[in-house]
């Protein structure tokens, strides 16, 4: 027999393998039993007043005894499918519906001949019934259970094997009550008054070879269950409580009468104590695997967050590099052209037109220092050095460096500039990054189209911010592009790395501005974006230089 198949987890009585410990504790409760029979056996027939209060409360704890377990035992055979437990099951829902109708049959407890009717013989033959069933159900059990161990019944099944048991055992107590009462003329007589007949003694005979019989085969099958063990207790018990209730006594209310009764409430105990203890180990080895998924569920949640953590960072990191990266090389680019230009001038004897191109040259190179400055600035505290600029002069240098080269050729700009727009309270490299990723990004986006044309226009909006619009009259953004235009490595470019707008995001809000798109109704997709004003005190000084800066503006765009 293969007490614990594989997959199946050793926390029932049925499955956990008998241990030295369970043996010790199974020979001990034998022994006490055995004991305690051999000291009442020789005085079983003293005898004592009748106590009619005791039939009832004796009945009663055995019904609820007997129901409890039967409950236990068929709810394992839902969980296991094991045959052998629902017939043990059933064994202990037997006994507690014979215990109902025994007390119901009792003569003189709730009427003079009980309340079943029949005559004497009937409460003592439906006693012989009764001990006799919960043996033969043993008997069930050890069979079923020995040997080869049979396939568990499939879970669809174990639902209708419960209910035509249950119904085959109420039917079994249904037709040893009509025996008993209606047919009671075909049953021998083995009462007279209180006292047993001669019959009665062939009778209790059988019943208690019966429960011999259960504590023999359990113990010949191997090996041996936890089950196993306690149902010998129960046994053992059983032929104590027949033995002195109704072998050695000489009838009802003597001392073998109560004390076999007793022995019967013990039988019926010990299954349920030890179901019962098992259930709160079980409880608690539940409660403890519990605790220790959730410690490894936590301690794994805690792993899996830090390594986000460091996957962000990660991505973190690549997202800086690559800004850095589309940042420094429009200055970096800018600067190498001039210099081949400057080299270029050097050779052909026009040097003395070299040098503003070479100090273009050297400018855009602190350009690029200023974009590491900022980025390193931005890292460290996530945080941007703004003062009051010129809008005009600032978008206005941007878009030279955007237009310079054969990249701007073919393309018109127009520019409007609102005269009542207060100086904006920015960083001023970081605002020109934002408008030369932009501009650079239209020019490319109107590469194959007819018509190209920018616009920039810097106007005042709500909220004390001032607008800045550019304007391309390319082919447009579909909405899907749209929706993740400023998420990092999102581009409609072949070549394009998708850091550009996102970077420009970023820059306006950490000014606290906005930034998005719309369509322009000439065709094409116009960015906005807002920046917040300066206060109105520090206007008068920037509007002295205005002038300066709108004529420096115009002279870049026309060189």
């Amino acid at each position: 027999m293969e007490l614990e198949p594989a997959g199946q987890p050793r926390i029932f009585l049925s499955t956990l393998r008998a241990s030295a410990s369970d043996w010790r504790q199974a020979g001990a409760s034998i022994a006490a039993a055995l004991l305690i029979f051999a000291v009442l056996a020789p005085v079983a027939r003293t005898p004592f007043t009748p106590v009619w209060a005791f039939i009832p409360s004796y009945q009663s704890a055995l019904i609820v005894s007997d129901l409890i377990t039967s409950i236990l035992l068929v709810a394992q055979f839902t969980i296991l499918g094991d045959r052998s437990l629902l017939a043990v099951g059933l064994g202990y829902l037997f006994t507690a519906m014979m215990a109902i109708v025994h007390a119901l049959s009792f003569p003189g407890l709730f009427a003079a001949s009980g309340v079943l009717g029949g005559d004497q013989q009937t409460t003592a033959w439906l006693y012989m019934g009764w001990h006799a069933g919960f043996p033969l159900a043993v008997i069930a059990y050890a069979l079923l259970s020995g040997g080869k161990r049979v396939a568990p019944l499939p879970h669809g099944t174990r639902r209708a094997w419960i209910a035509a048991g249950t119904a085959l055992t109420a039917g079994a107590v249904y037709g040893l009550m009509l025996l008993t009462t209606a047919g009671h003329a075909l049953l021998p007589a083995i009462m007279t008054g209180n006292h047993y007949t001669d019959a009665m003694l062939g009778t209790v005979g059988t019943i208690w070879g019966l429960s011999l019989a259960a504590f023999l085969i359990l113990m010949w099958r191997r090996p041996h269950s936890v089950l196993d063990l306690w149902l010998m207790v129960v046994m053992v018990a059983w032929l104590c409580d027949v033995g002195l209730s109704a072998v050695l006594n000489g009838g009802r209310f003597d001392l073998g009468f109560y004390a076999g009764r007793i022995f019967g409430l013990f039988a019926a105990s010990f299954v349920l104590l030890v179901l019962l203890l098992e259930t709160i180990a079980l409880y608690g080895r539940l409660a403890n695997s519990f605790e220790q998924e959730r410690q490894e569920r936590d301690r794994r949640l805690n792993e899996l967050q830090q390594e986000l953590i460091h996957v962000g960072r990660v991505n973190e990191l690549g997202q800086m590099v690559s800004a850095l990266t589309h940042e420094l090389r429009q200055p970096l680019t800018a600067a190498s052209n001039y210099l081949a230009a400057g080299e270029h001038l050097l050779r052909t004897g026009a040097a003395d037109k070299s040098a503003p191109v070479l100090g273009s040259a050297a400018q855009q190179i602190v350009r690029a220092n200023d974009v590491i400055e900022r980025i390193r600035e931005f890292v460290r505290k996530g945080e941007v050095a703004r003062r009051p600029e010129d809008l005009a002069a600032t978008i206005g240098e941007a878009a030279a460096l955007a237009m310079a080269g054969g990249q701007g050729q073919g393309v018109t700009l127009d520019t409007f500039f609102d005269p009542a727009l207060r100086p904006a309270l920015i960083d001023r490299v970081q605002i020109q990054q934002v408008v030369l990723n932009l501009m650079r990004n239209a020019i490319e986006a109107m590469a194959d189209a007819s018509r190209r044309a920018l616009a920039i226009r810097a106007t005042r909006a709500a909220d004390d911010t001032a607008e800045i619009s550019i304007a391309d009259t390319g082919p447009g953004l579909n909405s899907a592009v749209r929706e993740k235009l400023f998420q990092p490595f999102v581009t409609t470019k072949s070549a394009g790395m998708g850091v550009g707008l996102s970077i420009c995001r970023s820059i306006i809000e950490l000014h606290g501005g906005v930034i998005w798109t719309s369509d322009n109704p000439g065709g094409g997709t116009v960015f906005h974006f807002t920046v917040p004003c300066s206060p109105a005190a520090e206007q008068r000084e920037i509007t002295k230089t205005l002038g300066q800066s709108t004529s420096r503006f115009s002279a870049v765009m026309e060189s």
